[in-house]
């Protein structure tokens, strides 16, 4: 059992080498592309950009879709190893959950409605900015893919006994009960209709280490009468040193 043990933990460092490997190799060409995507836009003649509009669009797309992709991918392996960098500062979760809301609703083209229930006790707390907007981020870009046109998702905030607890609900096929844990771990995805939404599965690993960071916990359940998904979160006051 010990050599099995050990046998693991190498794979799991070698993985995790090679993992880091391959998103440092990739962000210098990536960057190259979007530069050179974007030179095109500004110099080629508005003939020739007309005539190939949707075709530099879609390119740049792609190339923003693999950076976000190689960033998250970065931030979750500092955060597995315990190397991210964490700066925590005094935070308004309520207003922060408002303003994201409102930018997501800028960006997204579905009809789909946002609401939001806060508490008017929210306490502030103590955490780091950059980490909690994209956990909020992931989690409200996850309802929408999987939410239908027309539908709802709802934001709640409440007090908690020395912290604060996050509800997102939405209006998707749910999540079946033997996925509801492994979601959380990268590149990982649920069955049933979720399967049929592409996606990279890590969105929601970043969400968990970056709430176990703070110190607090993230599971999902279903939704009211079982409809949807409810993700819950929950956020100490203070984070935890170290």
């Amino acid at each position: 059992l010990e050599d099995e043990k050990q046998r693991l933990q190498e794979l799991q460092r070698l993985q995790q080498e090679t993992s880091e490997l391959i998103i440092h190799d990739l962000r210098n060409p990536l960057s190259a592309i979007a530069v050179s995507l974007k030179m095109l836009t500004m110099t080629l003649p508005d003939e020739i950009l007309q005539a190939n509009a949707k075709l530099l669009q879609i390119s740049q797309n792609s190339c923003e879709r693999l950076q976000r992709l190689v960033d998250t991918l970065l931030k979750v392996s500092r955060l597995e190893a315990g190397e991210a960098e964490f700066t925590p500062s005094n935070i308004d979760l309520g207003k922060m959950i408002q303003e994201t809301v409102a930018r997501i609703s800028l960006l997204d083209r579905r009809d789909i409605h946002i609401q939001v229930k806060l508490q008017s006790n929210l306490p502030r707390i103590r955490g780091d900015r950059d980490m909690l907007e994209r956990v909020l981020t992931n989690l409200v870009d996850n309802a929408l893919k999987f939410s239908p046109d027309h539908g709802t998702v709802t934001f709640e905030a409440q007090p908690l006994p020395g912290g604060i607890q996050i509800n997102l609900t939405d209006a998707g096929p749910g999540i079946p009960p033997e996925d509801r844990q492994r979601i959380f771990e990268r590149f990982t995805q649920a069955g049933g209709e979720y399967r049929r939404r592409r996606g990279f599965g890590l969105g929601l690993a970043y969400c968990r280490l970056a709430v176990e960071r703070h110190g607090g916990k993230i599971w999902v359940e279903p939704g009211d009468q079982g409809t949807g998904s409810r993700f819950i979160f929950t956020l100490p006051l203070y984070p935890p040193r170290g």
